[in-house]
């Protein structure tokens, strides 16, 4: 959940998951495209991955493996997140359930 930035729709700084990326609105229902710098790994649904075991992976950011993806890790893996985000911004993608239109 994000808290530090705000709707630009409605002012509410509450935030729910919306999948890999976005952020819904929980007051007005506007959806977002969360955009950052730190690298993100997505294995998506019906992937499937081997890292067999002489396998040496480094992950910068976040890892995320969807349900019915099929990964099995035999080697190393290691996950770090603990950079400092220098980017983070919000871009609006829908208003209230309604696809985004460009008005000229």
């Amino acid at each position: 959940m994000i808290k530090p930035y705000e709707c630009t729709q409605c002012g509410s700084t509450d935030f729910e998951d919306s999948g890999i990326k976005r952020v819904r609105c929980a007051h007005c229902g506007s959806l977002f495209e969360v955009f950052t710098d730190d690298p993100t790994l997505t294995i998506n649904k019906g992937a499937r991955v081997i890292f067999g075991k002489n396998a040496n992976v480094e992950i910068l950011g976040d890892m995320e493996v969807q349900d019915g993806a099929d990964v099995d890790i035999d080697g190393q893996l290691i996950l770090k997140k603990g950079r400092q985000k220098k980017l983070f911004r919000l871009e609006l993608i829908t208003v209230n359930n309604n696809p985004k239109t460009d008005v000229n």
